[in-house]
């Protein structure tokens, strides 16, 4: 027969819900002071001057739950298991300071260790699946557009099921991007249904263009303004048509190096530019891209000034996940009042003409180990820092509320079941 607990525990669990409802205020609030903007040059690591995040009514609601899973979205795969392996190294420090105090039997701490596991998984399983308010883009200076130059659909053989063109869309829509290139690998299909949605005028609402995923020289290379045509094309076989026979309207797509990737196989471009890679990813949404881009930013930076190449950002979004960590910025006056097909010339050769500083890289600030092996151990502490400096006034606030919620509510159960056992 179970014992009913004391009300001296009952009154030690309220205070602990007090008290860690207190440390996180002040911690907020002590943090506020030294706060950051959110978003970088990713170049320079300086201030994004003209950008801003815009947090819709919904993100800030649930600022903390939005918050914690937009900054496990923002880790390489490396980051992500240091901070995996350092949530485990602290919750056994706890429960074995808890079982020397309390004399916790084996079986029941299995039970929790098990618990708080799966506990873990859901929370990745949920930022990778629900949907959830997203963290919006906002540029102050209204000739300036923002687009995704890598992104996909369920048109993609690992695109995620039903991530429609439509979706992808509305995806891009709130992460606050003007143009979005639906790059699938080998299919010109997503595109061409993307494309039908578009608006009258480039200013009018989202634009979609055209782009084909490929492998090139044993790496894989994004076609941006690809046609039907360029999808027959990348079907037939190179081994009976070598690359100098592609027709014409496939040299003429714009091609971008992506990551992660081998970049010592890039096809480099020759004099005119008519052939080879004119532009590499510095930012890639996919963890293994943002562990790469982390390791090899100065690589990156140097093949760029090297081969005068423009530095891109690219979703790399399949349909998982609700955070966008990067948007490659451009300035082109007038570009609201172009049809979505004269906006993707102008990109293109835009990007052609002044290549090395043809765009501009707004990201999301989240911590960057790069090569360092004890930077990279540090992950837990610097991704909970990183939340700490970067949020804005009403996040603060958000914080603050639910953590006073959830201990209150906490307080009053546990008076609840304290005087249950004593009845």
């Amino acid at each position: 027969m179970t014992a009913p607990p004391s009300p001296e525990s009952g009154a030690g669990s309220r205070g602990r819900g007090v008290l860690v409802a207190l440390l996180l205020t002040v911690l907020v609030l002590a943090a506020w002071p030294l706060a950051l903007s959110p978003l970088i040059d990713l170049e320079t690591s300086g201030p994004a001057a003209g950008a801003h995040l815009s947090l819709g009514f919904g993100f800030l609601v649930l600022a903390p739950v939005c918050d914690v899973l937009d900054a496990l979205t923002l880790l390489g795969v490396a980051q992500n298991l240091a901070l995996i392996l350092g949530l485990i190294a602290l919750y056994a420090v706890w429960r074995v300071l808890r079982g020397c105090r309390h004399g916790a039997r084996a079986g029941r701490e299995l039970r929790l260790s098990l618990r708080a596991l799966g506990g873990l998984v859901a929370i990745y399983g949920i930022g990778i699946l629900a949907p959830r308010p997203m963290a919006k883009l906002v540029l102050d200076d209204p000739d300036a557009v923002a687009v995704d130059v890598h992104s996909h659909t369920s048109f993609s053989h690992d695109g995620r099921p039903g991530f429609t063109p439509r979706a992808n869309r509305a995806w891009h829509r709130a992460a606050g991007f003007d143009v979005a290139y639906i790059t699938d690998h080998k299919s010109y299909d997503g595109a061409a249904e993307g494309m039908r949605s578009n608006p009258a005028h480039a200013g009018d609402g989202l634009v979609t263009l055209s782009g084909i995923e490929f492998i090139e020289h044993g790496v894989h290379v994004l076609a941006l303004g690809a046609t039907e045509r360029t999808d027959v094309w990348l079907h037939v076989d190179p081994r009976r048509v070598p690359p100098s026979h592609l027709p014409p309207n496939f040299r003429e797509s714009l091609l971008i190096q992506t990551i992660p990737d081998d970049l010592s196989r890039l096809p480099a471009p020759d004099g005119e530019g008519r052939h080879g890679v004119l532009g590499i990813e510095l930012s890639d949404g996919a963890p293994r891209g943002i562990q790469q881009g982390q390791r090899d930013h100065g690589r990156i930076a140097r093949i760029a000034d090297s081969l005068n190449l423009a530095v891109v950002a690219g979703s790399n979004n399949h349909g998982w996940g609700r955070t966008a960590i990067a948007w490659s910025v451009l300035r082109i006056p007038g570009w609201r009042a172009l049809t979505p097909d004269s906006l993707g010339i102008v990109i293109e050769n835009r990007i052609r003409g002044e290549r090395r500083h043809a765009v501009r890289i707004v990201a999301r600030r989240s911590p960057d180990p790069g090569r360092s092996l004890a930077l990279l151990a540090d992950t837990l502490p610097a991704v909970a820092w990183n939340m700490l400096l970067t949020m804005s006034p009403l996040e603060r606030g958000s914080w603050i509320a639910w953590a006073w919620i959830i201990a209150l509510a906490s307080t009053r159960l546990n008076r609840r079941r304290a005087r249950a056992g004593t009845t």
